[in-house]
């Protein structure tokens, strides 16, 4: 089983979300690929506001956060299209990156969820400021765009990986005729479990961030963060931190190269922040022995 996940596990991403009574709402992304992104950031006035975009340079993705404190994440759902090899660094901006650009321009978070089902972005995507957070599910389907929207109340958490809840079609599948979708599947639910975890231990927006670095089990594909040095295989490039009520994107790079320009993306009349975080958690950080969540069946067959 070992040499099949290492060959066949390809889940993409977490998102978390967690509404903190100093902060308000706090999200964290964890941001897997099969390839070492460029990561870069981009400062980007229009009609008087500012937004604040983190783009990959190779696939020109972008999220971020804006003036008004909104941040957009998004954890993908088409799965098939993302977990293509990356061979060539790509000429024209991503079309989900392009559209959550876009909505970073509007006024407000309700504005922001309508102009993303109009655009039928696909992913599970939070739409957030410090007060108010939508979680917006869609995919294709039999070619339509099919979704569900919800706004989340302060006592609820969010916590979502690659396979759909509400579009319970959506994503990855377990498959009698394919075992790398099944494994696939199995990556998704067992990370679930971990974000589900995290999302409800968490005492502070750090503790958000650095328990998604823990490590909870002994696969290492179904880890939270997973880290590889093998070329093609799937690990966590990069984490990023939203909090709106402080105007501040935080990235911990993790397998990235990045462009920081410090100096220019933090002026004295900036209205947008960036902040980089260490890796010293990942190397320096306590293991849990004993996760307290159910044990993960690996066995793809029960």
């Amino acid at each position: 089983m070992p040499n099949t996940w290492a060959l066949s596990t390809f889940t993409m991403c977490i998102v978390i979300e967690k509404y903190f009574k100093d902060h308000g709402w706090v999200a964290v992304k964890n941001r897997d690929r099969n390839y070492i992104p460029e990561l870069s950031f981009e400062r980007i006035e229009h009609n008087g506001s500012e937004r604040l975009l983190m783009q990959d340079n190779i696939t020109k993705y972008t999220e971020g956060i804006n003036q008004q404190g909104m941040g957009i994440l998004s954890a993908s759902l088409m799965v098939l299209d993302d977990e293509k090899e990356i061979t060539v660094r790509q000429k024209t901006p991503s079309r989900d990156g392009a559209k959550i650009n876009q909505a970073l321009k509007l006024p407000d978070i309700k504005a922001a969820a309508m102009f993303l089902i109009k655009k039928e972005l696909t992913g599970n995507t939070v739409i957030f400021n410090s007060g108010t957070l939508y979680l917006l599910e869609g995919a294709q389907y039999k070619g339509r765009y099919l979704y569900k929207i919800k706004k989340v109340p302060h006592d609820q958490t969010v916590a979502r990986t690659n396979h759909g809840i509400w579009l319970p079609w959506a994503g990855y599948q377990r498959s009698d005729s394919n075992e790398s979708e099944t494994l696939s599947r199995i990556s998704s639910e067992a990370r679930l479990k971990i974000a589900n975890y995290v999302v409800n231990a968490a005492q502070t927006p750090e503790e958000l961030i650095d328990l998604l670095c823990d490590t909870y089990t002994d696969e290492p594909q179904l880890n939270g963060l997973r880290t590889t040095k093998d070329k093609k295989m799937m690990r966590t490039t990069a984490q990023i931190m939203l909090i709106p009520g402080e105007q501040t994107m935080f990235i911990r790079p993790v397998q990235s190269h990045i462009t920081f320009n410090f100096w220019q993306l933090n002026q004295p009349d900036s209205h947008t922040w960036v902040e980089l975080l260490s890796n010293r958690v990942l190397w320096q950080g306590r293991r849990v022995d004993e996760p307290p969540f159910p044990q993960m069946n690996h066995n793809i067959d029960e």
